[in-house]
């Protein structure tokens, strides 16, 4: 007798990755700081929120696009995205990558991800704030990235008709409009795995974004606890009309990673952002009507679109500021001595920083002995290194060889300023 044919194993479910795309200035720092403070909380509920580190997600996005900031480099750039995605596809639930960086991904790197997840059910997660509110937190933002351009040649440049001819509107617009980032990431998903998330009006509950999140994932909100997170705020209007005046003196002449560590985040994000009552930046009211009419053709596209949406379209449709519009100042009209207020804490706090970092240096031992001495007990050390591992390299070949040929060819810069550097060192050796 024929045994029976055994029934076949039940097929294990699809994981889902939800790929949250922006906006930028949209809550995105509030949702990805709930995530990442509260990751332990998400494993034990069968959801990853993949990174070794807070800004692992940034570096896969520009690792994605093949971007950067102009005229910078990050040696830990290449990889992050494959070093994201293994981490993900090893999760057999359910995964959230968020990152506002990949919005502005071309139709090559977008399919380039969604084959490189293809083991997964993917959703695509898009959260979106009116364009009133949208544009000052914009400008503001591209001030601390060393940006000088005023708000009246912003908002002129991104009126345009033909905005694609132009830097400032191309960024953007490629970050901050919903249809052309959604036509993108969604050309290839069923319209219900969009999700469309709106930011609340000012005055609703604060946790009120952080539900719509978790309804577009399907996450249950109360796993994480939302209340130790912080977002990103926006620099009021007198600390950035004194921090444009500062890029703008500085012309582009401190590199970026100086910038982003001792500008950006020390002194706007860390300094600025925690002045007292900051007067906050408005659209002018003459510039409401053309983004009330762009907003009504965005929601009717939108809704054409069939995505989920988790809120109410009609909130990004601009509301006149509360107050009185004919007495608000424009953001491009000089607050002088507020300025000069910001200035002297600015100057304080730098002077502050300074002292802190001497009192370091300090304690580093060696540090009494003079620059010459120093720089050949670095030489000296160096050739030891160099030494050393050449010998290891001759002793265990061909393994060095094969890691020392593919860290060049993935680090090519970083392994052309070591040799730069050596060689600098070593004629400084010789001349002695």
């Amino acid at each position: 007798m024929v045994p029976p044919t055994p029934p076949p194993a039940p097929r294990r479910p699809r994981p889902v990755v939800h790929v949250h795309v922006g906006a930028a200035k949209s809550g995105t720092t509030y949702v990805q700081n709930i995530l990442w403070l509260n990751r332990d909380r998400l494993r034990e509920a069968g959801v990853l929120y993949p990174g070794r580190d807070v800004a692992a997600h940034v570096r896969a996005a520009f690792d994605l696009r093949r971007a950067f900031f102009p005229g910078a480099s990050d040696p830990m750039v290449p990889g992050a995205w494959p070093e994201l995605l293994a981490e993900v596809r090893d999760w057999p639930g359910t995964s959230i990558i968020s990152q506002e960086l990949f919005a502005p991904a071309r139709p090559g790197h977008i399919e380039r991800a969604l084959a490189d997840l293809d083991f997964a059910e993917v959703h695509v997660v898009f959260t979106v704030r009116d364009l009133a509110r949208q544009i000052p937190a914009h400008w503001q933002e591209d001030v601390k990235n060393r940006f000088t351009t005023d708000f009246t040649e912003f908002v002129a440049q991104i009126k345009r008709a033909d905005w694609q001819d132009h830097h400032i509107a191309r960024l953007f617009w490629g970050l901050q409009d919903p249809v052309a980032v959604l036509e993108r990431w969604g050309a290839a998903l069923p319209p219900e795995r969009v999700h469309v998330v709106t930011l609340p009006r000012p005055g609703a509950p604060r946790d009120l974004l952080w539900r719509r999140f978790c309804a577009a994932t399907g996450l249950d909100p109360e796993v994480c606890d939302p209340s130790a997170s912080f977002g990103n705020p926006s620099l009021g209007l007198a600390e950035t009309q004194f921090l444009l005046r500062v890029n703008q003196a500085l012309d582009g002449r401190v590199g970026w990673h100086v910038y982003n560590e001792e500008v950006k985040h020390f002194l706007a994000q860390d300094t600025l952002t925690r002045r007292p009552d900051p007067e906050k930046i408005t659209l002018p009211a003459e510039e409401l009507p053309w983004t009330v009419e762009w907003a009504e053709r965005t929601v009717a596209e939108l809704r054409a679109a069939s995505y989920t949406v988790h809120g109410d379209l009609a909130e990004l449709v601009p509301e006149p500021a509360p107050g009185d519009p004919a007495g608000a100042r424009h953001p491009d009209d000089p607050r002088w001595p507020e300025m000069a207020d910001v200035g002297m804490e600015t100057i304080a706090t730098l002077l502050g920083r300074l002292r802190a970092r001497e009192a370091r240096s300090a304690t580093v031992p060696g540090a009494d002995l003079p620059l010459d001495e120093r720089v050949g007990g670095l030489a000296e050390d160096l050739a030891e290194l160099l030494d050393r591992t050449g010998r290891m390299a001759h002793d265990a070949a061909p393994l060095p060889r094969r890691t020392v040929r593919e860290v060049t060819e993935r680090y090519p810069e970083t392994s052309r300023l070591l040799r730069a550097a050596y060689r600098r060192v070593q004629a400084k050796v010789n001349d002695k």
